[in-house]
């Protein structure tokens, strides 16, 4: 009797970068997983990625070009609810720039299938150049601070042991999210535009009750954030502004009082000894009033 897997779909997000994009969708083709689904999507490109990925495409891979590039949770929220009543079990959002181990997928499955009450997780994220290195097997996220420890990062792999490793969040390089916790929670927050939205997903499905773990039998090997380094100052600008919005909506009355306390020192000290230092105060003012300096990018 032949036993049907789990349907997942399996979602990469291109912008102004096809290369990485066409290599991840040729290793994709060869895991050893026999029901998924691939889509394609293109961020709004200003490049010539639509027709490139358009002809590395095979017939059974699905393509969507965004009319706006409204950032990367929209983006991947474009495949999601593509997929959302197609029969789709699990969705794994999937950067571009990672290699997967051939047998990834299968062990993210079979733990979600074993544990119900895990609604996210992720594989052992190692470093696409030194394949002995980890990045990061989850985080661990203090809100009067804001500050996320990324478990296990720079551990030899060798060290890191077989087990499910229970954190606040995943890395959105590759994460695999159950489909019905989605319809619980919601798409991916597209508030942020770049950076955090993982952070407060991730939050939104512990505070409904799932587990959110790093299952480290599973690897994949991560670039680094090439799209996001072709624009000068884009990671500096959301990542700050966004840390302010996350902790906001997130913490605890006491976290945002230790925190806002915290990051206007910070800017003051940023002032007083950082070339530009008053820009720390535009990145906090922002995420107040939620302006975003980058709007030009959806044009």
């Amino acid at each position: 009797m032949t036993i049907i897997k789990p349907r997942v779909a399996v979602i990469i997000l291109n912008y102004n970068n096809p290369t990485d994009t066409i290599s991840c969708l040729q290793n994709i083709r060869e895991i050893d997983y026999d029901n998924f689904q691939t889509i394609i999507i293109d961020n709004h490109s200003t490049d010539d990625s639509v027709s490139r990925i358009k002809d590395a495409l095979l017939p059974s891979e699905l393509f969507i070009k965004a009319p706006i590039n409204k950032g990367y949770a929209a983006g991947n929220n474009l495949g999601i609810k593509k997929m959302q009543n197609q029969g789709t079990d699990y969705f794994c959002i999937l950067n571009n720039d990672v290699e997967v181990s051939p047998n990834f997928l299968d062990i993210l499955v079979t733990k979600m299938t074993e544990n119900p009450n895990l609604g996210i997780v992720g594989p052992k994220i190692c470093d696409f150049d030194n394949r002995d290195l980890v990045q990061a097997t989850g985080s661990i996220v203090d809100m009067n601070f804001g500050r996320a420890t990324e478990l296990n990062k720079n551990q030899p792999v060798r060290e890191v042991a077989s087990e499910v490793i229970s954190c606040d969040y995943v890395g959105g390089a590759c994460m695999l999210v159950r489909s019905k916790v989605i319809e619980q929670v919601g798409l991916i927050p597209e508030d942020y535009f770049l950076f955090y939205e993982e952070n407060e997903w991730c939050a939104k499905v512990k505070q409904a009750g799932y587990q959110i773990a790093c299952v480290t039998d599973a690897t994949v090997y991560h670039k680094g954030s090439h799209t996001i380094n072709q624009i000068s100052g884009l990671s500096e600008y959301f990542m700050y502004r966004n840390l302010v919005i996350f902790v906001n909506r997130n913490g605890s009355f006491k976290n945002r009082m230790i925190f806002l306390t915290y990051f206007i020192g910070f800017c003051f000290k940023s002032l007083l000894f950082k070339k530009h230092g008053g820009r720390f105060f535009c990145y906090f003012w922002d995420a107040i009033t939620g302006v975003n300096r980058y709007q030009y990018l959806q044009k």
